[in-house]
């Protein structure tokens, strides 16, 4: 659990990188979007096991500290694809993946751009975590309108 001095760390720089988006002309995605059609990747992480090879690996956040700096400008506001993963950087630094192509439409209309990005889950992994596992199942791969 955070304690105060933390989660003003955390607000701080949650709205540092939202008026970096906002000067750059990159606007968040809807709440709804974010919690219906996204899984949020936590601080400490997604523990997953690589089916092929039975391994485990454990995928973080793209930006992972709550220092706003030139790293955190160039991740800001980007995404990534891989085989049918979409994974991105919201305007208020946290990460998301997704299965569901009708937010890529969401994400270019609200001005994020292609960025080389790890993308989790994208290579026949399974999330160990149950309850995380359940939600990343329960997304569902709608296709674009593009």
């Amino acid at each position: 659990m955070q304690n105060n001095k933390e989660k003003m760390e955390s607000v701080r720089f949650s709205n540092e990188c939202l008026t970096f988006c906002e000067i750059h002309g990159i606007h968040p995605l809807s709440t709804h979007i974010l919690r219906t059609r996204c899984l949020r990747i936590p601080d400490s992480g997604i523990e997953a096991i690589h089916k092929p090879t039975n391994l485990k690996n454990k995928f973080y956040p793209i930006i992972s500290s709550k220092i706003f700096d030139g790293t955190t400008e160039k991740k800001l506001g980007r995404y990534a694809t891989n085989n049918g993963v979409i994974v991105f950087v919201h305007c208020d630094g946290d990460t998301y993946l997704t299965k569901d192509w009708s937010v890529f439409t969401e994400l270019a209309n609200n001005g994020y751009k292609r960025g080389n990005l790890p993308v989790a889950l994208s290579c026949e992994e399974t999330i160990s975590d149950p309850v995380l596992c359940k939600k990343w199942e329960k997304l569902s791969p709608h296709l674009s309108t593009i």
